[in-house]
C-alpha cells in the first residue's frame, strides 16, 4: 500500500485532504499547520487541525470552518463581558475546552490530536507540525505588528504587509516520528493552502523542509486559478512579498522543495514538471478524481503524463511522444483518461 504524507493549512487544504482520505488507495498522513494556534478568551485554539478534523468527519460549516449548525450561545453571552469577533460554535468551544484540559494535564498537542481525530472516527494519522509554539506574525506596511487572527479574523486579511515572520521556529522541535513519515512516504503532496501563511510556518521548521527537499516525489497543487486566490489572501500576500500570482511565483516560492505542480487548466508554463488538472474543488467528488489519480500515478520512479481534454491533434502528438520514450526508455506507459 503507498504511503502520501500531505501537508495542510485550513479550509482550502482541508478540501483536498477530504478528497485523499475518500479515495482510501494509501496509507495516509496529513501534517498540520500551527503557527496560528493562539489562546483567545481563555482556551487554546488550533484552528487548521480542527478544521481538517472536522472536514474529514464531514461535519465542517457552511464556510469550511467549526461545525456545521452550531449554535453559539456561549460567544454570545461572552460578549456582554467582551467585545470580540472571534466566534466560536458552543460545539467546537467543547473541543477546544478538551484541549485545553489535556494541554495543562501535560499532553503534546499530537498527543491531544491524536485522542481529537480517534473521537471523530478519523483513521488516518493527523500530525500538528511541532509540539511547540510558533505563531506567524505579521508586519503591516503601516509598521504594525499583528497576531496571525488579529490579522485573519479582525482585520479580515485586509492590511498590505511589508514582512511576514514566524516567531519560534528556530527553536521548535520536531519529531523524529514526523520526520519518518515524510522520509517513508512515496509521495508527498502540499495542498492548495496559503503558501505564506498556512504552508510556510510548516517549512519555517528546517527539520521538514530538509525532508522534503530530500524527498523524490514532491507534489504541490496551486492556491490560484488564473492570477486570482482560489480562497482567502493569498495573491495579495504574494504581491506584497514580490511574487506573482501564478505557476512562476508558486515555483519561486517552492523553489528547491517540490518538483511536480498542479495547475487549473490553462495555467500551465508548459514546462515538464507542471500538469493541468481541476483544481476547483466544487465537490467531494472533485477532489477525490484528483487524489485519486494522484495516489496512484505519481510514486516514486514513475514518469507520468496527466493531460486533460486538450484537443484531438494535440491529444495525438502527446500519444507519440509517450510512445517514443516508453520505446526509448523500455518502460511500461499506462494510460488513464
Amino acid at each position: 500500500m503507498k504511503k502520501v504524507t500531505y501537508l495542510s493549512g485550513g479550509v482550502g487544504g482541508a478540501k483536498f485532504a477530504k478528497g485523499l482520505y475518500k479515495a482510501s488507495l494509501n496509507k495516509l498522513s496529513i501534517i498540520v499547520n500551527t503557527g496560528d494556534d493562539e489562546h483567545i478568551n481563555g482556551v487554546s485554539l488550533s484552528p487548521d487541525i480542527d478544521t481538517v478534523i472536522y472536514g474529514l468527519a464531514g461535519i465542517e460549516g457552511e464556510f469550511g470552518w467549526g461545525i456545521k449548525k452550531d449554535k453559539f450561545t456561549v460567544h454570545e453571552h461572552l460578549n456582554k463581558f467582551l467585545n470580540t469577533n472571534f466566534m466560536i460554535g458552543d460545539k467546537d468551544l467543547a473541543t477546544n475546552l478538551f484541549r485545553n484540559q489535556m494541554l495543562h494535564e501535560g499532553k503534546t498537542l499530537t498527543e491531544i490530536t491524536n485522542e481529537i481525530k480517534s473521537k471523530f472516527n478519523i483513521l488516518c494519522e493527523i500530525i500538528p507540525m511541532t509540539d511547540d509554539k510558533v505563531s506567524t506574525k505579521l508586519i503591516t506596511k503601516q509598521g504594525e505588528r499583528l497576531d496571525f487572527q488579529n490579522y485573519f479574523v479582525q482585520k479580515r486579511g485586509k492590511p498590505r504587509l511589508k514582512n511576514i515572520t514566524y516567531n519560534g521556529s528556530s527553536q521548535a522541535k520536531v519529531s523524529s516520528k514526523l520526520i519518518r513519515t515524510i522520509k517513508e512516504s512515496d509521495t508527498i503532496i502540499i495542498g492548495p493552502s496559503n503558501p505564506y501563511l498556512s504552508i510556510g510556518p510548516i517549512l519555517s521548521l528546517r527539520k521538514i523542509k530538509d525532508a522534503l527537499i530530500q524527498h523524490e516525489n514532491v507534489i504541490v497543487i496551486s492556491p490560484f486559478i488564473n492570477n486570482n486566490a482560489i480562497k482567502g489572501p493569498s495573491k495579495k500576500n504574494f504581491t506584497d512579498m514580490g511574487l506573482t500570482a501564478d505557476i512562476k511565483g508558486i515555483k519561486k516560492f517552492y523553489k528547491n522543495v517540490a518538483n511536480k505542480y498542479i495547475v487549473h487548466f490553462g495555467d500551465s508554463d508548459n514546462l515538464s514538471n507542471t500538469y493541468e488538472e481541476n483544481i476547483l474543488f466544487k465537490t467531494i467528488e472533485d477532489s477525490k478524481k484528483l487524489a485519486t489519480k494522484l495516489s496512484k500515478k505519481l510514486k516514486k520512479g514513475n514518469i507520468v503524463f496527466l493531460y486533460g481534454e486538450i484537443g484531438e491533434g494535440k491529444k495525438t502528438f502527446i500519444r507519440h511522444l509517450v510512445n517514443q520514450f516508453k520505446k526509448a526508455h523500455k518502460l511500461k506507459v499506462t494510460e488513464d483518461n
